[in-house]
């Protein structure tokens, strides 16, 4: 049974692990244990699966960073993750890679819209990403 949870540190580990096999420039461990209450993690059993980061900028809320570990993708867990951090009062904005059509579907689907871009965001190879938003109702 999945469980979604605040990150502790002995969760740290196992995050930085998917966090390697999802991400051409993966994010290090110490920025993990710097934001470590920002993040969730879904938990299946004793091992985590995949997680997501959150914090608020400007008075919006802001998805930092978001993964399934390859071997658990495409079951639904990238989607109780979204669903368990979305609300109907705050506004929520993203970035996503131009080329990562998956997840722009997914954030489609919860009513992100696509509000911009950021030319040259990410560092491993100069993508472009996409601002998602996600008003308030």
């Amino acid at each position: 049974m999945l469980k979604i949870v605040p990150m502790t540190e002995n969760d740290l580990a196992q995050v930085v692990e998917i966090e390697r096999a999802s991400f051409n420039a993966p994010k290090d461990e110490s920025i993990f244990r710097h934001d470590e209450n920002k993040y969730l993690v879904a938990r299946n059993g004793g091992r985590i699966v995949g997680y997501i980061g959150l914090e608020k900028i400007a008075g919006e809320t802001h998805i930092i960073n978001m993964a399934v570990d390859p071997e658990h993708r495409k079951r639904g867990i990238g989607k109780q993750l979204i669903e368990k951090i979305l609300n109907d009062k705050d506004v929520f904005f993203l970035e996503v890679r131009v080329s990562n059509s998956a997840a722009q579907r997914l954030y489609e689907k919860y009513g992100f819209k696509n509000v911009g871009i950021r030319k040259n965001y990410y560092s491993d190879n100069g993508e472009d990403a996409y601002i998602m938003r996600r008003e308030s109702k």
